[in-house]
């Protein structure tokens, strides 16, 4: 369904006194949170593409690697725990892109200019 029906049939089911709509919100929020995520993602392979380690690039290629397979467990991780009744799903659903977003930020002022 796209966005504007998703976010309507949110909005009705509200007013009808639906009262676990977690698993839409979880979707509708996820729909913003990944294409911001291929930036903060992009942001560490450049930065760790900068760093000359002893092994060659082949660590660095892991480090990325590794990075990214975190990055999709947290958000699967944080979408089961976003559609629970009773918690913030806009949280959950933004906390791997507020992590890495700060890893982010860490490794391009660390990495050689």
């Amino acid at each position: 369904m796209p966005s504007d029906e998703l976010l309507k049939f949110i909005n009705i089911s509200r007013k009808r006194g639906v009262k676990n709509l977690n698993a839409y919100l979880v979707e509708l929020h996820k729909r913003t949170s990944l294409p911001i995520a291929s930036y903060i993602l992009t942001i560490i392979a450049v930065a760790l593409a900068f760093r000359k380690r002893r092994g060659g690039t082949g660590v660095n290629l892991a480090i990325g690697i590794g990075m990214m397979f975190m990055y999709v467990f947290l958000m699967k991780v944080s979408e089961v725990l976003g559609a629970v009744a009773g918690v913030n799903s806009l949280l959950y659903v933004w906390m791997p892109n507020l992590f890495f977003g700060f890893v982010a930020i860490y490794l391009y002022y660390n990495a050689r200019k």
